[in-house]
């Protein structure tokens, strides 16, 4: 039965997914609840919004992010400040993905059939039937459980068959996302031309100009600059950047000009030279346009502006030569011989198997083709990847939760809004202390953000201040790292060695141990930066991964 191992093999993975924090981008499917509940009682009582956030018009319930956060806590492991305040952002920005592409996949006109979850759970039930089944050595002693507990296999089938029926919602947003996917995998063909492209180098100059060139230079202390700021600078960086076409048009020389006007240090001194780049060290070098750009162009022709990570790249196409893997033009083969069966690569035409010298032979494949299909899949998870950009750039997103508000806002460079968040926040979680623990509000978390902001500031009697109210609710380690780098800064260096030996004696994780080594040495004790450093090694292991145990 393939075609019920690929099912049993994809859902397995689908049930990984789900138990790892990895997988926190496809929790975000489950939990759409709908309806006055208990759990909405108590948002009500704590005075916190029942929808975190509109995404274009589109509420998110606040249901739908504590479902999550809830199955992060079940997780087993023991999460820090420093913890919590990733898992919160990640959440957030994946429950707005997950309703961002289910909008896209009704705006395409996917719909999810009876018929199509029928079939999902039809699969699932032969899945966990098999499973049933294999957890009995003999026969004899399943049907005795399933006579005993069910009655007959049917009884069993049917109660399996009514808890799935009972996730259905889930499933019709799996199937949902999948129909998407397939729709935007069938937008992807490529063609042998765009194979030999890949395989091209390009010899390239470049003028960069950078957004940041025109970004607000009369800042106040502490502050960043507004995504309107930033959009602005965009704009005039690629006003610029059309100007700078428009002279190398007239004549001017693309070296002398790079040498005068590029924003790349590295290349700036060089006339602009990149030297030879493939297709996807252009698109990661200039930009994701690249790949379209370039084959186009001829020898000695001049792009219009392509956009970059933070500007715009004006490019002049100096050279190019094909380099196709060896094997290009080679084909596949399979012997038929049963004790044989070996695959191999060969020349066309070849008429015996290379190790058992059969002529019982056929081609299964060109090598071609498979070279064609592994840049179609790249392609295809780069059309994903833009397409969910897109649709963040395009997307009207309003929101609501105080804590969330202030990571948008601290993003978007707007400290002052951050810590005006982060106090609503506060109050909430001071007048309603459960909020911790069912809706996980947690002072400490937002005391240490906010000393962070304080901090970034320059204004480290307010960060100290904020640090100390964290520590009232948790020793944890992050906690006091941070404190003891204020007390640096402010140059009290005997009571941040005294905060930086107790956390050494606190049982730190190997990356805490890196961490205070740093600080250690800036306090001139070589000796115990050294000594956590030894530790911090021997802790991590042959990989030299951690994980997290810092307490609360």
């Amino acid at each position: 039965m393939p075609s019920l191992r690929r099912t049993r093999k994809k859902l397995q993975k689908q049930v990984i997914r789900w138990t790892i924090w990895l997988s926190i981008t496809f929790i975000f499917v489950l939990g759409m609840f709908s309806g006055f509940t208990w759990v909405e009682r108590q948002i009500r009582e704590a005075d916190l919004p029942r929808a975190i956030a509109q995404v274009n018009g589109e509420k998110i319930s606040r249901q739908q992010y504590e479902d999550v956060l809830r199955r992060v806590a079940q997780l087993g492991q023991r999460l820090s400040a420093q913890d919590w305040s990733f898992y919160k952002e990640h959440v957030f920005h994946e429950l707005v993905d997950a309703e961002l592409l289910r909008q896209e996949a009704y705006r395409r006109g996917i719909r999810v059939t009876r018929a199509d979850i029928n079939k999902r759970i039809d699969e699932i039930l032969q899945i966990q039937l098999v499973s049933a089944r294999q957890q009995y050595e003999q026969n004899k002693e399943f049907r005795d459980f399933v006579r005993k507990q069910y009655g007959s296999l049917d009884g069993l089938a049917s109660e399996l068959r009514h808890q799935i029926r009972q996730q259905s919602g889930n499933l019709e947003q799996e199937i949902l996302m999948e129909k998407l996917r397939h729709s935007v995998m069938d937008e992807v063909n490529v063609t042998e031309k765009e194979l030999q492209d890949n395989y091209t180098q390009f010899r390239l100059r470049h003028i960069f100009v950078s957004a940041d060139r025109f970004l607000p230079k009369d800042l106040p202390k502490g502050k960043s600059p507004t995504e309107q700021d930033r959009r602005q600078a965009k704009e005039k960086a690629s006003q610029r950047a059309r100007e700078l076409r428009e002279r190398l048009l007239k004549g001017e020389d693309f070296a002398n000009l790079a040498s005068k006007e590029s924003d790349d240090p590295v290349t700036k001194n060089k006339g602009g030279e990149l030297g030879e780049l493939s297709l996807d060290a252009a698109k990661w070098r200039i930009g994701d346009d690249a790949s379209t750009v370039l084959p186009k162009l001829k020898v000695g022709e001049i792009s219009e502006p392509i956009e970059g990570f933070n500007g715009y790249h004006i490019v002049k196409l100096e050279g190019k030569r094909v380099n196709l893997p060896q094997d290009y033009n080679k084909v596949r083969y399979q012997c038929e011989e049963k004790k044989c069966n070996n695959i191999w690569l060969g020349d066309k035409g070849e008429k015996k198997c290379p190790k058992c010298g059969s002529t019982k032979i056929k081609q299964i494949g060109e090598r071609k083709k498979e070279l064609i299909d592994e840049l179609k899949q790249q392609r295809m998870q780069e059309r994903w990847s833009k397409l969910l950009r897109d649709l963040r750039e395009s997307a009207k997103i309003e929101v609501y939760d105080p804590e969330l508000r202030a990571i948008v806002a601290e993003r978007e460079g707007n400290t002052d809004e951050a810590i005006k968040s982060l106090k609503e926040a506060l109050k909430i979680a001071n007048e309603n202390p459960d909020t911790r623990h069912r809706h996980y509000l947690f002072p400490d978390l937002l005391h240490y953000r906010l000393s962070s902001l304080y901090l970034r500031q320059g204004k480290l009697k307010e960060a100290e201040q904020e640090i100390r109210k964290a520590l009232d609710y948790s020793e944890d380690n992050d906690l006091q790292i941070q404190l003891g780098s204020i007390l640096m800064l402010q140059g009290k260096k005997d009571a941040a060695l005294k905060v930086f030996l107790k956390v050494a004696d606190s049982n730190p994780t190997p990356s805490q141990r890196f961490t205070l080594a740093n600080y250690l040495e800036q306090l001139g004790r070589k000796d115990l930066a050294e000594k956590q450093r030894k530790l911090a090694e021997k802790e991590s292991g042959p990989s030299g991964l951690s994980i997290p145990l810092t307490v609360r």
